[in-house]
Protein backbone atom coordinates (compact mmCIF):
# COMPACT_ATOMS: atom_id res chain seq x y z
CA UNK A 1 0.00 0.00 0.00
CA UNK A 2 1.66 3.34 -1.25
CA UNK A 3 1.48 6.38 1.38
CA UNK A 4 -1.17 8.44 -0.43
CA UNK A 5 -3.37 5.27 -0.04
CA UNK A 6 -2.61 4.82 3.45
CA UNK A 7 -3.41 8.40 4.06
CA UNK A 8 -6.81 8.57 2.28
CA UNK A 9 -7.45 5.28 3.75
CA UNK A 10 -6.78 7.07 7.07
CA UNK A 11 -8.74 9.77 6.45
CA UNK A 12 -12.08 7.87 4.76
CA UNK A 13 -11.92 5.63 8.46
CA UNK A 14 -11.39 9.31 10.72
CA UNK A 15 -14.32 10.98 8.43
CA UNK A 16 -16.60 7.56 8.04
CA UNK A 17 -16.56 6.81 12.11
CA UNK A 18 -16.94 10.67 13.04
CA UNK A 19 -20.18 10.67 10.90
CA UNK A 20 -20.84 7.08 12.38
CA UNK A 21 -20.57 8.74 15.95
CA UNK A 22 -22.69 11.66 14.99
CA UNK A 23 -25.49 9.16 13.59
CA UNK A 24 -25.21 7.29 17.25
CA UNK A 25 -25.06 10.21 19.23
CA UNK A 26 -28.27 11.49 17.81
CA UNK A 27 -31.08 9.98 19.85
CA UNK A 28 -34.35 10.64 22.09
CA UNK A 29 -32.16 13.92 23.57
CA UNK A 30 -30.62 15.13 20.84
CA UNK A 31 -34.03 14.98 18.63
CA UNK A 32 -36.36 15.91 22.06
CA UNK A 33 -34.86 17.54 24.77
CA UNK A 34 -33.79 21.09 22.42
CA UNK A 35 -37.27 21.84 21.89
CA UNK A 36 -37.86 21.74 25.88
CA UNK A 37 -34.95 23.55 26.38
CA UNK A 38 -36.13 26.13 23.84
CA UNK A 39 -39.28 26.56 25.45
CA UNK A 40 -38.63 26.41 28.51
CA UNK A 41 -35.86 29.03 28.46
CA UNK A 42 -35.11 30.17 24.73
CA UNK A 43 -31.76 30.58 22.89
CA UNK A 44 -29.92 30.22 26.55
CA UNK A 45 -31.19 27.14 27.38
CA UNK A 46 -30.61 25.53 24.27
CA UNK A 47 -26.59 26.81 24.16
CA UNK A 48 -26.79 25.35 28.08
CA UNK A 49 -27.71 22.17 25.63
CA UNK A 50 -25.57 22.24 23.29
CA UNK A 51 -21.98 23.81 24.57
CA UNK A 52 -21.10 21.22 26.96
CA UNK A 53 -22.67 18.38 24.53
CA UNK A 54 -20.35 19.04 22.21
CA UNK A 55 -17.35 20.10 24.14
CA UNK A 56 -17.64 16.84 26.23
CA UNK A 57 -17.68 14.58 22.60
CA UNK A 58 -14.72 16.27 21.05
CA UNK A 59 -12.98 15.95 24.33
CA UNK A 60 -13.20 12.16 25.12
CA UNK A 61 -10.99 11.27 21.80
CA UNK A 62 -8.39 13.52 22.76
CA UNK A 63 -8.78 12.33 26.07
CA UNK A 64 -8.34 8.57 25.23
CA UNK A 65 -6.29 6.92 23.07
CA UNK A 66 -6.25 3.35 21.60
CA UNK A 67 -5.26 1.62 24.57
CA UNK A 68 -7.03 3.55 27.29
CA UNK A 69 -9.80 3.17 25.03
CA UNK A 70 -9.28 -0.83 25.20
CA UNK A 71 -8.19 -0.69 28.98
CA UNK A 72 -11.79 1.18 29.82
CA UNK A 73 -13.79 -1.43 28.02
CA UNK A 74 -12.28 -4.14 29.44
CA UNK A 75 -12.18 -2.71 33.01
CA UNK A 76 -15.84 -0.90 32.62
CA UNK A 77 -17.75 -3.63 30.40
CA UNK A 78 -20.32 -3.81 33.16
CA UNK A 79 -20.72 -0.18 33.31
CA UNK A 80 -21.17 0.20 29.57
CA UNK A 81 -23.30 -2.75 28.94
CA UNK A 82 -25.77 -0.93 31.30
CA UNK A 83 -24.94 2.15 29.76
CA UNK A 84 -26.05 0.87 26.60
CA UNK A 85 -29.17 -0.66 27.88
CA UNK A 86 -30.37 1.80 29.46
CA UNK A 87 -29.63 3.88 26.08
CA UNK A 88 -31.50 1.36 24.03
CA UNK A 89 -34.70 0.92 26.54
CA UNK A 90 -34.88 4.82 26.48
CA UNK A 91 -35.17 5.27 22.90
CA UNK A 92 -37.82 2.24 22.71
CA UNK A 93 -39.68 3.99 25.11
CA UNK A 94 -39.31 7.02 22.96
CA UNK A 95 -40.88 5.55 19.77
CA UNK A 96 -43.38 4.19 21.41
CA UNK A 97 -44.59 7.01 23.21
CA UNK A 98 -44.33 9.15 20.42
CA UNK A 99 -46.39 7.02 17.67
CA UNK A 100 -48.90 6.49 20.66
CA UNK A 101 -49.09 10.62 20.40
CA UNK A 102 -49.76 10.71 16.87
CA UNK A 103 -52.87 9.02 17.56
CA UNK A 104 -52.63 6.08 14.64
CA UNK A 105 -55.62 4.07 13.79
CA UNK A 106 -55.32 0.77 16.39
CA UNK A 107 -53.99 3.39 19.21
CA UNK A 108 -52.24 1.73 21.96
CA UNK A 109 -51.70 -1.26 19.69
CA UNK A 110 -50.34 0.35 17.11
CA UNK A 111 -48.03 2.51 18.91
CA UNK A 112 -46.21 -1.02 20.56
CA UNK A 113 -46.15 -2.71 17.50
CA UNK A 114 -44.30 0.45 16.17
CA UNK A 115 -41.97 -0.42 19.14
CA UNK A 116 -41.19 -3.76 18.85
CA UNK A 117 -40.33 -2.72 15.24
CA UNK A 118 -37.73 -0.77 15.97
CA UNK A 119 -36.37 -3.28 18.61
CA UNK A 120 -36.28 -5.72 15.61
CA UNK A 121 -34.49 -3.50 13.09
CA UNK A 122 -32.10 -2.56 15.21
CA UNK A 123 -31.85 -5.96 16.70
CA UNK A 124 -31.25 -7.41 13.07
CA UNK A 125 -27.87 -4.88 12.65
CA UNK A 126 -26.64 -6.26 15.99
CA UNK A 127 -24.42 -9.39 14.29
CA UNK A 128 -23.10 -5.92 11.78
CA UNK A 129 -19.10 -5.76 11.42
CA UNK A 130 -17.71 -2.94 12.00
CA UNK A 131 -16.28 -2.41 8.40
CA UNK A 132 -20.44 -2.06 8.02
CA UNK A 133 -21.28 0.13 11.03
CA UNK A 134 -19.25 3.20 9.98
CA UNK A 135 -20.60 3.26 6.56
CA UNK A 136 -24.08 2.46 8.07
CA UNK A 137 -23.34 5.70 10.24
CA UNK A 138 -22.72 7.44 7.56
CA UNK A 139 -25.33 7.10 5.13
CA UNK A 140 -27.46 7.55 8.06
CA UNK A 141 -26.50 11.47 8.84
CA UNK A 142 -26.32 11.77 5.01
CA UNK A 143 -29.66 10.84 5.11
CA UNK A 144 -30.68 13.01 8.40
CA UNK A 145 -28.54 16.26 6.68
CA UNK A 146 -31.02 15.42 3.74
CA UNK A 147 -34.28 14.97 5.59
CA UNK A 148 -32.69 18.95 7.43
CA UNK A 149 -33.01 20.05 4.24
CA UNK A 150 -35.56 19.09 2.66
CA UNK A 151 -37.79 20.43 5.72
CA UNK A 152 -36.36 23.72 5.94
CA UNK A 153 -37.45 24.03 1.65
CA UNK A 154 -40.51 22.53 2.63
CA UNK A 155 -41.71 24.08 6.38
CA UNK A 156 -39.23 26.53 7.02
CA UNK A 157 -37.23 27.04 10.05
CA UNK A 158 -38.97 26.42 12.59
CA UNK A 159 -37.63 27.72 15.74
CA UNK A 160 -34.59 28.66 14.66
CA UNK A 161 -36.03 32.34 13.47
CA UNK A 162 -38.76 32.62 15.81
CA UNK A 163 -37.69 31.22 19.25
CA UNK A 164 -37.22 34.85 21.34
CA UNK A 165 -34.03 34.82 23.77
CA UNK A 166 -36.31 34.39 26.53
CA UNK A 167 -38.44 31.17 27.33
CA UNK A 168 -41.48 30.03 29.73
CA UNK A 169 -39.33 30.36 32.74
CA UNK A 170 -37.21 31.95 34.58
CA UNK A 171 -33.44 32.27 33.56
CA UNK A 172 -32.71 31.85 37.55
CA UNK A 173 -33.96 28.02 36.60
CA UNK A 174 -31.54 27.60 33.64
CA UNK A 175 -28.69 28.66 36.49
CA UNK A 176 -29.94 26.03 38.41
CA UNK A 177 -29.91 23.69 35.80
CA UNK A 178 -26.94 23.83 34.60
CA UNK A 179 -24.99 21.72 36.62
CA UNK A 180 -26.52 18.96 36.07
CA UNK A 181 -26.71 19.37 32.09
CA UNK A 182 -22.87 20.41 32.21
CA UNK A 183 -21.88 17.01 34.50
CA UNK A 184 -23.92 14.81 32.21
CA UNK A 185 -22.49 16.03 28.79
CA UNK A 186 -18.99 16.28 29.11
CA UNK A 187 -18.89 12.93 31.24
CA UNK A 188 -21.54 10.10 30.25
CA UNK A 189 -19.22 9.95 26.42
CA UNK A 190 -17.16 8.26 28.69
CA UNK A 191 -19.39 5.25 29.36
CA UNK A 192 -20.91 5.37 25.39
CA UNK A 193 -19.27 1.57 24.23
CA UNK A 194 -19.47 3.47 20.75
CA UNK A 195 -17.51 6.10 21.31
CA UNK A 196 -14.72 3.81 22.15
CA UNK A 197 -15.32 1.70 19.22
CA UNK A 198 -14.67 4.38 16.88
CA UNK A 199 -11.61 5.80 18.77
CA UNK A 200 -10.18 2.26 18.23
CA UNK A 201 -11.19 1.74 15.15
CA UNK A 202 -10.77 4.90 13.74
CA UNK A 203 -7.25 5.41 15.08
CA UNK A 204 -7.32 9.00 15.09
CA UNK A 205 -8.60 11.49 17.65
CA UNK A 206 -9.66 13.98 15.08
CA UNK A 207 -12.30 11.25 14.52
CA UNK A 208 -13.93 13.38 17.74
CA UNK A 209 -13.65 16.57 16.01
CA UNK A 210 -15.30 15.32 12.35
CA UNK A 211 -18.28 14.37 14.91
CA UNK A 212 -18.58 17.28 16.59
CA UNK A 213 -18.53 19.46 13.68
CA UNK A 214 -21.43 16.77 11.98
CA UNK A 215 -23.68 16.78 15.24
CA UNK A 216 -24.17 20.57 15.16
CA UNK A 217 -26.51 20.40 11.91
CA UNK A 218 -28.59 17.50 13.40
CA UNK A 219 -29.74 19.35 16.45
CA UNK A 220 -30.18 22.57 14.83
CA UNK A 221 -32.55 19.96 12.87
CA UNK A 222 -34.20 19.43 15.71
CA UNK A 223 -34.54 23.37 16.59
CA UNK A 224 -35.89 23.71 13.11
CA UNK A 225 -39.37 21.32 13.67
CA UNK A 226 -39.82 22.48 17.58
CA UNK A 227 -43.11 24.70 17.28
CA UNK A 228 -44.72 25.83 20.39
CA UNK A 229 -42.73 23.78 22.38
CA UNK A 230 -43.32 20.37 21.09
CA UNK A 231 -42.57 18.73 17.89
CA UNK A 232 -44.01 19.90 14.22
CA UNK A 233 -45.25 16.59 13.29
CA UNK A 234 -44.30 15.97 9.48
CA UNK A 235 -43.81 13.52 7.24
CA UNK A 236 -39.73 14.40 6.78
CA UNK A 237 -39.50 15.10 10.68
CA UNK A 238 -41.05 11.48 11.74
CA UNK A 239 -38.69 9.61 9.37
CA UNK A 240 -35.95 11.73 11.01
CA UNK A 241 -37.29 10.37 14.18
CA UNK A 242 -37.51 6.60 12.95
CA UNK A 243 -34.29 6.53 11.03
CA UNK A 244 -32.13 7.95 14.08
CA UNK A 245 -33.77 6.17 16.95
CA UNK A 246 -33.35 2.96 15.42
CA UNK A 247 -30.24 3.25 14.30
CA UNK A 248 -28.91 3.72 18.02
CA UNK A 249 -31.20 1.13 19.18
CA UNK A 250 -29.06 -0.97 16.81
CA UNK A 251 -26.11 0.65 17.86
CA UNK A 252 -26.30 0.20 21.81
CA UNK A 253 -28.00 -3.31 21.18
CA UNK A 254 -24.24 -4.55 19.64
CA UNK A 255 -22.35 -2.73 22.30
CA UNK A 256 -24.60 -4.39 25.58
CA UNK A 257 -24.21 -7.59 23.69
CA UNK A 258 -20.86 -7.54 22.70
CA UNK A 259 -19.63 -5.06 26.08
CA UNK A 260 -16.46 -4.30 23.50
CA UNK A 261 -15.07 -7.96 23.60
CA UNK A 262 -15.30 -8.57 19.86
CA UNK A 263 -12.91 -5.19 19.65
CA UNK A 264 -9.93 -7.55 22.17
CA UNK A 265 -10.26 -10.60 20.09
CA UNK A 266 -10.22 -10.33 16.31
CA UNK A 267 -8.39 -14.49 15.20
CA UNK A 268 -10.47 -16.57 14.02
CA UNK A 269 -10.41 -19.21 16.54
CA UNK A 270 -11.84 -16.47 19.05
CA UNK A 271 -14.49 -15.74 16.83
CA UNK A 272 -15.52 -19.45 16.61
CA UNK A 273 -15.17 -19.88 20.19
CA UNK A 274 -17.43 -16.82 20.94
CA UNK A 275 -20.26 -17.92 18.38
CA UNK A 276 -20.29 -21.78 20.60
CA UNK A 277 -20.34 -19.85 23.80
CA UNK A 278 -23.21 -20.63 26.33
CA UNK A 279 -23.37 -16.90 27.17
CA UNK A 280 -25.13 -16.09 23.19
CA UNK A 281 -28.08 -17.50 25.07
CA UNK A 282 -28.11 -14.93 27.62
CA UNK A 283 -27.25 -12.47 25.28
CA UNK A 284 -30.52 -13.46 23.33
CA UNK A 285 -32.60 -13.34 26.89
CA UNK A 286 -31.71 -9.55 27.38
CA UNK A 287 -32.57 -8.71 24.30
CA UNK A 288 -35.59 -10.11 24.36
CA UNK A 289 -36.78 -9.16 28.34
CA UNK A 290 -36.02 -5.39 26.82
CA UNK A 291 -38.56 -4.20 25.30
CA UNK A 292 -41.11 -5.85 27.42
CA UNK A 293 -39.94 -3.54 29.97
CA UNK A 294 -39.74 -0.57 27.73
CA UNK A 295 -42.13 -0.47 25.54
CA UNK A 296 -44.93 -0.41 27.63
CA UNK A 297 -43.61 2.53 29.31
CA UNK A 298 -44.62 4.04 26.34
CA UNK A 299 -47.96 2.59 25.72
CA UNK A 300 -49.10 3.01 29.56
CA UNK A 301 -51.08 6.37 29.93
CA UNK A 302 -50.09 6.08 33.45
CA UNK A 303 -46.15 6.23 32.07
CA UNK A 304 -46.49 7.81 28.64
CA UNK A 305 -45.48 11.24 29.81
CA UNK A 306 -43.28 13.72 29.36
CA UNK A 307 -42.15 13.11 33.53
CA UNK A 308 -41.30 9.61 32.14
CA UNK A 309 -38.93 10.87 29.82
CA UNK A 310 -37.23 13.04 32.38
CA UNK A 311 -36.73 10.24 34.89
CA UNK A 312 -34.48 8.16 31.81
CA UNK A 313 -32.34 11.77 31.71
CA UNK A 314 -31.72 10.64 35.37
CA UNK A 315 -29.82 7.80 33.98
CA UNK A 316 -27.12 10.94 32.13
CA UNK A 317 -27.63 13.79 34.03
CA UNK A 318 -26.72 12.09 37.19
CA UNK A 319 -26.16 8.19 37.34
CA UNK A 320 -23.46 7.28 34.43
CA UNK A 321 -21.59 10.28 34.87
CA UNK A 322 -21.26 9.81 38.64
CA UNK A 323 -19.94 6.44 37.80
CA UNK A 324 -16.91 8.15 35.60
CA UNK A 325 -16.25 11.05 38.21
CA UNK A 326 -16.00 8.19 41.24
CA UNK A 327 -14.59 4.93 39.50
CA UNK A 328 -12.61 6.40 36.27
CA UNK A 329 -11.45 9.54 37.46
CA UNK A 330 -11.04 9.49 41.26
CA UNK A 331 -9.85 5.76 41.57
CA UNK A 332 -7.55 5.96 38.56
CA UNK A 333 -10.20 4.21 36.21
CA UNK A 334 -10.49 0.90 38.46
CA UNK A 335 -13.54 -1.41 38.11
CA UNK A 336 -15.70 -0.60 41.45
CA UNK A 337 -15.71 -4.05 43.93
CA UNK A 338 -19.09 -5.62 44.54
CA UNK A 339 -18.83 -3.53 47.83
CA UNK A 340 -18.26 -0.13 46.22
CA UNK A 341 -21.41 -1.18 43.64
CA UNK A 342 -23.61 -1.62 46.40
CA UNK A 343 -22.25 2.16 48.06
CA UNK A 344 -22.46 3.68 44.94
CA UNK A 345 -26.23 2.85 44.26
CA UNK A 346 -27.02 3.71 48.13
CA UNK A 347 -25.40 7.17 47.31
CA UNK A 348 -28.05 7.23 44.02
CA UNK A 349 -31.13 6.91 45.99
CA UNK A 350 -31.29 10.10 47.80
CA UNK A 351 -29.40 11.77 44.82
CA UNK A 352 -32.28 10.17 42.53
CA UNK A 353 -34.63 11.84 44.87
CA UNK A 354 -33.19 15.21 44.72
CA UNK A 355 -32.92 15.23 40.64
CA UNK A 356 -36.31 14.30 40.45
CA UNK A 357 -37.61 17.00 43.01
CA UNK A 358 -35.62 19.54 40.64
CA UNK A 359 -36.58 18.24 37.19
CA UNK A 360 -39.74 16.51 37.29
CA UNK A 361 -40.81 18.49 40.21
CA UNK A 362 -40.03 21.78 39.01
CA UNK A 363 -37.99 22.50 41.99
CA UNK A 364 -34.81 23.41 40.01
CA UNK A 365 -32.65 24.45 43.02
CA UNK A 366 -32.52 21.13 44.56
CA UNK A 367 -30.32 19.95 41.72
CA UNK A 368 -27.10 22.19 42.11
CA UNK A 369 -27.14 21.04 45.86
CA UNK A 370 -27.15 17.63 44.18
CA UNK A 371 -24.26 18.11 41.97
CA UNK A 372 -22.46 19.79 44.84
CA UNK A 373 -22.67 16.98 47.57
CA UNK A 374 -21.32 14.57 44.56
CA UNK A 375 -18.55 16.59 43.99
CA UNK A 376 -17.71 16.47 47.73
CA UNK A 377 -18.04 12.97 48.49
CA UNK A 378 -15.71 12.50 45.13
CA UNK A 379 -13.12 15.02 46.84
CA UNK A 380 -13.37 13.30 49.33
CA UNK A 381 -12.83 10.29 48.27
CA UNK A 382 -10.11 11.50 46.32
CA UNK A 383 -8.38 12.59 49.07
CA UNK A 384 -8.69 8.71 51.05
CA UNK A 385 -7.48 7.04 47.76
CA UNK A 386 -4.41 9.56 47.47
CA UNK A 387 -3.43 8.61 51.49
CA UNK A 388 -4.04 4.88 50.68
CA UNK A 389 -1.45 5.36 47.40
CA UNK A 390 0.84 7.60 49.12
CA UNK A 391 1.02 5.14 52.30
Amino acid sequence: MTMRTQVGASATRTLGWGLYCASSWTWCIGMFLPIIMLRRFGWPGFLVFAIPNVIGLIAFGYLFDVEKARTALRRHRTAMRLFSLATAAFQLFFVTWMALRLDFPGGTTTAVGIGLGAWVLGLLTVRCSDAIWWKLGSVAWLCSITLFVWHLLQSGPGELTRRPMSGDVAGLDLIALAPAIVFGFLLCPWLDGSFHRARIRSASPHTFMVFGAAFIPMILFTCSYAIGGDIMIERLVLIQLALQATFTIGVHLKEAWTGGCDLEQEDAFAKVARALDPANTRRWTFALWLPGLAVPLGAISLTADLSTYLRFLGFYGLAFPAYVLFFMIIRGRQAPSARQWMFFLLLLFPAGIAYDVGFVGDQPLAVPFTVALLLLLAAISWLINAQKVSS
